[in-house]
């Protein structure tokens, strides 16, 4: 993998930082590297909540313990089960055999059981019905059934060729699979600084990608690819659940952090910053009152944000959650049980 340069600036002057290990500096995988996720999962998925970690309580079909212990299972905004790896430095080889043995086990977990771990997990006088309500509002889609289908997530310091040919088979299979980097640098000024990135799959990638023109039934397949990995947006588009000229409202989640209050006034501003028309078209499917372009969902809230703020998002933006209806129902509420 390309390695980036990090430089500490002061006016001027730019110094190199210098690249290290986790040995290096003193730190341990557990006790740290997972306690980051832990406390900042936006470091690898901003709409990933820490249900457990250190999870191990598997049985056999026989009924005997399993000696796995998952590092980290967090939960999504979509419903979704999200199984995270760690490794020191750089993975092995067979990260993704583990992985994979990880979300099948974790696949068979029901709301119910899923709330007991997490009522374990929040500790105190948590108990079961308080730590389901948690998850239902974290993930208003929450059920059974989307828990069928884990995400898996492997960060490590470094990933070699094995690791990515693989994790990049399982993509285009369908497989929901993220490979997050993570680098330490020592700066001239003997501060550790965290870096991380994510490798695949590489984001908005295929917006900046030629293809010469598949034949037919190559461009059959590819649709196949494309229809098992489906968003909620190429959902809604393909049912047509949203008429066309639907006007729906921009509401900034409260989950966006310290910086929902300034976007919010940024918004109120003028009254069409929050008001967009529904196309069913995947190229520009929100008309934005506040300029009359059509604009793509992550792009369009990515702009509001920036402009707002004056800072990009630094970290994955979930824009399903942006839009409402007059229902007062998001867009994945919406899209959540369309096939």
């Amino acid at each position: 993998m390309p390695d980036e340069i990090v430089f500490t600036v002061n006016g001027v002057n730019a110094v190199p930082a210098q690249r290290i290990s986790l040995v290096e500096a003193g730190l341990l995988e557990r006790q740290h590297l997972q306690q980051w996720v832990i406390d900042h999962p936006e470091v690898i998925d901003s709409d990933m909540k820490v249900v457990t970690f250190e999870y191990g309580r598997w049985m056999t079909a026989g009924g005997m313990p399993a000696a796995d212990r998952l590092d980290v299972l967090g939960l999504d905004r979509a419903g979704r089960l999200v199984v995270v790896e760690l490794k020191r430095d750089r993975a092995p080889d067979t990260v993704t055999m583990q992985a994979i043995n990880y979300a099948a086990m974790a696949r068979l977990f029901s709301l119910d059981s899923l709330a007991e771990v997490h009522a374990a997990h929040l500790g105190g006088d948590t108990t079961t019905d308080e730590a389901l309500a948690q998850l239902k509002e974290w993930a208003e889609g929450v059920s059974d059934e989307t828990l069928r289908t884990p995400r898996i997530i492997l960060m490590a310091g470094d990933f070699g060729p094995t690791t990515t040919n693989a994790a990049l088979y399982l993509y285009e299979s369908g497989i929901d699979i993220r490979l997050v980097r993570y680098q330490l640098y020592l700066t001239s000024g003997g501060e550790t600084v965290l870096s991380v990135a994510r490798l695949l799959p590489v984001p908005d990638a295929e917006e900046y990608m030629v293809r010469p023109r598949s034949s037919s039934g190559t461009q059959v397949a590819t649709q196949a690819a494309k229809v098992r990995r489906a968003s909620a947006v190429d959902r809604l588009i393909a049912h047509k659940t949203i008429p066309d000229g639907t006007e729906l409202t921009i509401v900034v989640p409260d989950q966006v952090g310290q910086d929902r209050e300034t976007i919010r006034a940024w918004l109120a501003t003028h009254p069409d910053r929050a008001r967009v028309r529904w196309h069913n078209d995947s190229s520009g499917p929100a008309e934005w009152a506040h300029d009359g372009a059509r604009w793509r969902l992550i792009r369009l809230i990515s702009h509001i944000i920036e402009t707002a703020t004056g800072q990009r998002p630094n970290a994955q933006v979930w824009a399903q959650g942006w839009f409402r209806d007059q229902n007062d129902r998001t867009l994945h509420h919406l899209a959540e049980p369309l096939s």
